[in-house]
């Protein structure tokens, strides 16, 4: 019986999705797609056995006696990065809002992350109207709502903070990815001043909208801004120096040229950007008029991240096997065998295209995968062909 080698065609190296290397480490040798394939799907499957099981919210003992005795906790902390983690935010914002509960808490504690993102949450934010959404900037590792976390806190209708934590520094940064092993390590560098005016734009349009002063929000994200704050006949303005008049009496310089605004929690309380301290959740439910009401944490955004890392780690392991596996697979092999082995390819290269499409945070090439399937397909063709032309 006459061996043969899976095609070349599918063993050339495909080029990364805008130049970065994929998350597990994908190589294109059609052996090593079938070993990948088969142990992401692998993956797959385990990861969603172990989330069956894990339920989505922590509820207290406190008993409800009514929609209105129901508050809703989502919490944000650490990098807003993954699109798998936003997508359960919107989602269970979306949800909750709709059951007319007394409160939505969106506790936060972030450095922030991917502006994109920052506006999705902040965007399903603005659109709840059947309740108040309330940010609570909680502290914690990071300390408060940085950079994009400012996003989300000044979309909620009122901001409390507990007294050791911060709120803005908000210049727009680009994430460039140096060197991505599982979730991957990242470095920020500052882009362009098209979009940190845009972005200011926004920052004070969400202030704006919930009664705060616009330019302190521009502060936080342009440094070459100063803000002062003057009494102007018995009213209190936040304005740049070069627009103060007269007649107006300055009260405070809140920030110099050259830094960014980043107010502690007393700060933040005074210029009205925040609209009081609490220590902890209860203490703000307690002046709220919630004290009694049954708290609802939810735990899919905190799940949404533990798939990632699942799925990051085992496939790391996975990598580790690899190369003893494809030297066995490229070896020349019997007709019935290769074409086996293609046919098993593209029964996985179909799963990992859906799982692409399901996971983006996976920065797998999609329109790539795609390609090598149709070679794979092209392949399977050639060899079955050639086999039966020799009968």
């Amino acid at each position: 019986m006459k061996k043969v080698l899976v095609s070349a065609k599918t063993m050339q190296p495909t080029p990364y999705k805008n130049g970065k290397k994929p998350i597990a480490g994908y190589r294109r040798a059609a052996a090593k797609e079938v070993i990948f394939a088969f142990a992401l799907t692998w993956v797959f499957i385990s990861a969603s056995v172990c989330f069956s099981d894990v339920n989505l919210v922590d509820v207290n003992t406190r008993p409800a006696t009514g929609r209105k005795n129901v508050v809703y906790v989502l919490p944000v902390e650490s990098e807003i990065m993954y699109e798998i983690e936003t997508a359960a935010f919107e989602q269970a914002i979306s949800q909750y809002a709709s059951k007319n509960p007394g409160l939505i808490l969106v506790e936060i504690d972030t450095p922030g992350g991917r502006v994109d993102l920052a506006q999705r949450m902040s965007a399903a934010i603005t659109k709840t109207a059947n309740c108040r959404v309330i940010a609570f900037i909680k502290g914690g590792q990071y300390g408060g709502a940085i950079s994009a976390g400012s996003a989300i806190a000044l979309a909620c209708n009122k901001i409390y903070m507990a007294s050791n934590t911060i709120i803005g520094a908000a210049t727009l940064l680009t994430v460039s990815e140096q060197k991505e092993l599982g979730i991957g390590e990242r470095v920020a560098i500052s882009i362009d001043e098209k979009m940190n005016s845009m972005w200011r734009a926004y920052l004070a349009s969400l202030a704006q909208r919930n009664n705060r002063p616009g330019l302190m929000a521009r502060a936080m994200v342009d440094r070459n801004l100063e803000v002062i704050e003057v009494n102007d006949a018995g009213k209190r303005l936040f304005i740049e120096p070069i627009n103060k008049q007269a007649d107006q009496q300055v009260v405070r310089s809140w920030n110099r040229s050259g830094t960014l605004l980043t107010l502690t929690a007393q700060e933040a309380v005074e210029c009205s950007i925040a609209d009081g301290l609490a220590g902890t959740r209860d203490e703000l439910l307690r002046q709220l008029g919630l004290s009694d009401a049954n708290v609802v944490v939810d735990k899919r955004i905190a799940n949404a991240r533990k798939e990632l890392d699942i799925i990051g780690r085992r496939l790391a392991e996975i990598r580790k096997s690899l190369d003893l596996k494809v030297k066995q697979a490229q070896t020349p092999q019997p007709t019935p065998k290769a074409l086996a082995i293609l046919r098993g390819a593209k029964a996985d290269f179909e799963i990992l295209i859906t799982l692409a499409k399901k996971y983006p945070d996976l920065n797998f090439d999609i329109p790539q995968l795609e390609n090598e399937l149709n070679s794979i397909n092209v392949a399977y063709e050639n060899i079955l062909r050639e086999s039966k032309s020799r009968k």
